[in-house]
């Protein structure tokens, strides 16, 4: 049997078909820049329209997307889409189909993760060991910041969604004060949430408040991008971000500063998700940026604001903290929840690499 598999994001959509023959097998996927369409459906519709003749249509699918969903009604939170789960329902005609939100999807995926899909950040010598009682968490920079725990308990896996993302940012040092304070002004914003500034398009909010000051005037970023523009789409389609990286990883004074105050704020907000989840079971850094940041997550920078959490940063010291660099995570995940839906729900935690 096939399964349909979506992870639909601000910047990027991938729909994909897989199928099970012992382990999960990727068939036949394909990319979309979300903004290019003018709805989930529309995307839906394309994808299955334009199978291969070879490839049986799926019975099951499970569509994991970024933003709540409430009573089976979806708006997404960087895209100006709204759907609900009847209408992708007659667009997808499987006999079942879900929608998650995208990083429960995620949290689906991680009791069967092969070696290959995840990298150590932190105890890179200690086993993958997902425990009965144990808590694990997952936080991801992308377009926007995604959150959602896993609770593992004898009778399987079950999976907490959160918005976590959107709650307030809270400036610890003078740097994010005055940072907080120009892009609550520049955005015409009364509260600052945290994925304003930890996530891809907040990588590009610093750098905008960075090269607004008059030492940075004459930077070439500044020269080739339009500012104006910036405000209003930091996009990946853009490729701001992107320069962003590049420019610090060849040395550029300016975009150095930028990253290491993202990746600071970014390990404090990591280090905050932990000691509100207790995530005996460790923490999963997923999104659009892992992968890309992978030494960021590795430095000073990020570790050193993770652990500083005063009488409970012993908690975070040991803590096994991994990175999800398969750029198909998401879609994985949501497949893994699809071939779940065709057994019943049973999850076997005793291998790492296959459902059984």
């Amino acid at each position: 049997m096939n399964l349909l598999a979506g992870d639909i994001g601000g910047t990027k959509s991938l729909l994909g078909i897989y199928n099970f023959n012992g382990q999960l097998n990727l068939i036949h996927k394909n990319y979309y820049h979300s903004k290019e369409w003018v709805s989930l459906e529309s995307i839906i519709e394309n994808f299955l329209s334009n199978l291969p003749p070879q490839i049986e249509y799926p019975k099951v699918g499970c569509i994991g997307i970024a933003g709540p969903i409430t009573n089976g009604r979806i708006n997404l939170t960087n895209l100006n889409w709204t759907t609900n789960l009847s209408s992708i329902k007659k667009i997808a005609r499987c006999k079942e189909i879900i929608l998650l939100n995208d990083f429960s999807c995620l949290v689906y995926s991680i009791p069967f993760l092969k070696e290959n899909q995840y990298a150590y950040i932190q105890q890179k010598n200690t086993p993958l060991d997902l425990k009965n009682d144990g808590i694990f968490a997952i936080i991801g920079a992308g377009t926007g910041l995604g959150v959602s725990r896993g609770v593992i308990t004898k009778r399987g896996l079950n999976v907490l969604p959160s918005e976590g993302g959107h709650k307030e940012f809270s400036a610890r040092n003078d740097i994010e004060w005055e940072l907080s304070k120009w892009l609550k002004k520049d955005l015409n914003l009364s509260r600052l949430s945290i994925e304003r500034i930890v996530s891809g398009t907040g990588l590009g909010n610093i750098a905008r408040w960075r090269l607004s000051k008059e030492d940075a005037k004459n930077h070439p970023i500044r020269r080739r991008f339009n500012m104006n523009e910036l405000k209003n789409d930091v996009s990946f389609i853009q490729g701001f971000p992107e320069q962003i990286h590049k420019k610090a990883k060849e040395g550029d004074v300016f975009m150095k500063e930028v990253l290491q105050i993202w990746l600071s704020a970014y390990g404090s907000v990591a280090g905050d998700i932990v000691l509100n989840e207790l995530c005996n079971s460790g923490l999963w850094i997923a999104g659009g940026t892992a992968k890309k940041h992978l030494e960021g997550l590795r430095s000073e920078s990020f570790l050193e604001s993770l652990k500083n959490k005063g009488r409970f940063s012993y908690l975070l010291e040991n803590l096994p903290i991994m990175a999800l660099i398969d750029p198909d995570a998401g879609l994985y995940g949501a497949a893994c929840k699809a071939h779940l839906i065709t057994k019943n729900e049973r999850i076997n935690l005793t291998s790492n690499s296959q459902i059984n």
